[in-house]
């Protein structure tokens, strides 16, 4: 995943109330974040910037 790229936030069991609000919707990442081991990306989505963990998020246009 790189700057540019839309995603789309995955769905998995184990979210909170605030990212279940967010599955499904799609987004563009505006930058990285490094936290410790995990890598968090800021993604543009629903009007607002929210950090985001790669982890959640799938690339929906990977031919760019």
């Amino acid at each position: 995943m790189k700057i540019g790229d839309l995603v789309k936030v995955k769905d998995a069991t184990d979210y909170n109330a605030y990212m279940q609000s967010l599955v499904g919707h799609i987004g563009v990442i505006c930058a990285d974040l490094y936290n410790g081991n995990e890598v968090w990306v800021q993604v543009h989505i629903l009007g607002k910037t929210r950090p985001i963990m790669m982890s959640d998020l799938e690339v929906i246009d990977e031919n760019r």
